[in-house]
């Protein structure tokens, strides 16, 4: 059994593929493997990853038609022997000591998940270190997860792609945990580090950074992004039912309303289309989780805890209600404004 397997999903991204592959090979820690995921690439990708398998044994191909970049991350997943997983877009790369740090992290301390930092990587030179993490080792069974939530989660001080975390294989296997379709869920990486989250119980941060994410004018975050306030509130509402069926639903209790309201106000604000953002509010409207969770941050104890806990002011709170209760009573129009839309 490798020590860590790598998985590149792969698609159209034959111009930055060789640096990403070049920065696995360079690796300090030799005991890998890595899967290159050609998701039904139609540039010069294929060719380029058969360079690199031919060229090193501890390198494998799976070739599979284009289902976006969930499906090809699992595919690289259904594939791994390796104790850990780190996943590695194809057209970023990393920094030769990243295996071998995040490996000795896990290894000394038992953790079901190590983290790191991250630079952003331009045409011309890269950003200094994004996230205001430290390097510590978290005890969240200590913590707890709401604290987590709270202290690290809400504030975005770990950041929540999936590219910046070692991940314990069994976990993943055990749990059937997956990347959802992202024609069903926006921030895919969100969910699935979500989820994982509930089984961590020591987490350890490294303040190095060692991805460098590079940024394209074509790629998947700077694209238009459809139907973004349905697959936003969609995430909200799959983590809920989730996290219940995994025995965490009162430990989030208070969590999950905010969540919601947080994922709902993105995603209604920033949808490209008013019809979108107005229709997402209606066909969830009569889910039950969606209501539940409204009436909690309405009349329940989310809203105070999440102040207490984060330093948030009044005018959250007041914002925060009146949009639930805009939402639960079918004002979609006052919903809309209230999450920042201007044009309704």
């Amino acid at each position: 059994m490798p020590k860590v397997s790598v998985i590149v999903p792969v698609y159209n991204v034959a111009d930055f593929l060789p640096r990403c592959l070049d920065s696995i090979l360079a690796q300090t820690e030799p005991d890998i493997e890595v899967i290159l995921v050609d998701d039904g690439a139609t540039d010069e990708s294929p060719a380029i990853l058969a360079g690199y398998a031919a060229r090193d044994g501890r390198f494998r191909c799976v070739h599979k038609e284009n289902g976006g970049l969930s499906s090809a991350r699992n595919a690289g997943i259904t594939q791994a022997t390796g104790k850990y997983l780190l996943l590695v877009d194809g057209d970023d790369w990393i920094a030769p000591t990243l295996v071998a740090d995040a490996w000795a992290a896990a290894e000394t301390h038992n953790a079901e998940q190590v983290l790191w930092n991250y630079q952003k990587a331009y045409g011309d030179h890269v950003s200094s270190p994004h996230l205001p993490l430290k390097a510590e080792v978290i005890d969240i069974g200590q913590l707890g997860l709401p604290g987590y939530f709270y202290r690290y989660w809400f504030p975005y001080i770990h950041g929540q792609e999936a590219w910046s975390k070692l991940y314990r294989r069994d976990i993943v296997q055990a749990y059937g945990l997956a990347f959802a379709p992202t024609q069903e869920i926006f921030a895919e990486d969100t969910l699935f580090s979500a989820m994982y989250l509930l089984h961590t119980r020591t987490l350890v941060a490294l303040d190095a950074p060692y991805v460098y994410y590079r940024q394209r004018a074509d790629g998947l975050m700077s694209a238009t992004k459809p139907r973004l306030a349905a697959r936003l509130i969609a995430l909200a509402l799959r983590y809920a039912e989730y996290a219940a069926h995994a025995g965490y639903g009162r430990a989030l209790r208070y969590v999950l309303p905010m969540l919601l309201y947080q994922l709902a106000v993105a995603g209604l604000s920033g949808d490209p289309s008013n019809e979108d953002a107005a229709r997402a509010l209606l066909d969830a409207k009569d889910n039950a989780t969606l209501r539940g969770l409204l009436r909690r941050l309405l009349w329940g104890g989310a809203l105070p805890a999440y102040l207490l806990r984060t330093g948030k002011g009044v005018r959250t709170q007041l914002r925060a209600r009146a949009f639930a209760w805009a939402w639960l009573g079918g004002h979609e129009g006052m919903a809309l404004r209230l999450a920042g839309r201007r044009k309704v």
